[in-house]
């Protein structure tokens, strides 16, 4: 993300800090949702 955003100043580092974040976070949330259909129970 900085290579193609910081690096030509067009987004602030602090706005990639909570862009990154928000994506790692929805990564995260994404991961467990996928744990929970695997492991689920599916009565």
């Amino acid at each position: 993300m900085y290579r193609q955003y910081g690096a030509t100043g067009e987004v602030s580092i602090s706005g990639l800090a909570v862009m990154g974040a928000l994506t790692l976070y929805l990564d995260f949330v994404n991961l467990f949702i996928t744990m929970l259909q695997i492991f689920g129970n599916r009565d």
